[in-house]
């Protein structure tokens, strides 16, 4: 009961690829393809807007683009004064989410190469 990972991974292709009425696998790996050239290109479009982006508009600015996008203040001279501070979501969530993306869609092409040929 040993096997390792590309053990069993390497069976499940191998079965996949004996089943004629199942998945495709030709078929499988273009949409995989394509799935993986667009998850990169995401990538780098993501990695380049979020730093290109905020190096240009801090300096067309002249000032520092913070982690703070809005200040609010609440009150008035007649009561107690509340400063709310909001935030913006992480700036490299899309990045990391495209970027694990293409890594399993590379690990998968690789994979799928040796059995398919």
């Amino acid at each position: 009961m040993g096997f390792t990972i590309y053990e069993l991974y390497k069976n499940v292709i191998e079965m996949m690829i004996r089943r004629k009425k199942g998945l495709k696998i030709k078929g499988l790996r273009k949409a995989v393809t394509i799935f993986t050239v667009i998850a990169i290109a995401m990538t780098i479009i993501s990695i380049s807007f979020n730093s290109l982006l905020t190096m240009y508009l801090s300096y067309k600015l002249n000032n520092e683009v913070g982690k703070v996008s809005s200040i609010g203040i609440i009150g008035g001279a007649d009561g107690p004064t509340a400063i709310y501070l909001t935030s913006q979501p992480h700036p490299y969530l899309f990045t990391v989410i495209f970027l694990l993306l293409s890594i399993v869609g590379a690990l998968y092409l690789f994979f799928t190469r040796k059995v398919i040929k």
